[in-house]
């Protein structure tokens, strides 16, 4: 997307259903955040199974150490990810996120999409 400077790595991707793999994040925000709000939708297989929204920074609400920042500061974070999972059944995976500020202005949005076809 022209509109974000966002970057994101996963370290062993092959390693994902069963170890302790580590992500990177960062970006360069282009809109304050003093409130921001998620909204995260699962899709398998082309339909949408689950819908989970929530505040993450604002008035009483500042579960994230970026709460806060303004426009043109950089976010970063570098940290492991385990999922535990033992199989993941086969078909097409996307997790679709939308972070939007108190303005209602997209500050970042990304799909992630897995797709598996193999027989464990």
């Amino acid at each position: 997307d022209p509109q974000q400077d966002f970057a994101f790595s996963i370290d062993r991707c092959s390693d994902i259903t069963t170890h302790t793999f580590n992500i990177r994040a960062a970006m360069v925000l282009r809109h304050s955040i003093k409130e921001l709000y998620v909204k995260v939708d699962l899709i398998i297989n082309g339909k949408t199974v689950l819908t989970y929204s929530e505040t993450l920074c604002g008035p009483g609400h500042s579960k994230l150490i970026f709460c806060g920042k303004k426009k043109g500061e950089h976010l970063y974070y570098e940290g492991p990810v385990t999922l535990g999972i033992k199989e993941i059944p086969q078909g097409d995976y996307t997790i679709s996120a939308k972070l939007t500020n108190e303005d209602g202005v997209t500050v970042t949005c990304a799909d992630f999409t897995v797709k598996n076809y193999l027989d464990y």
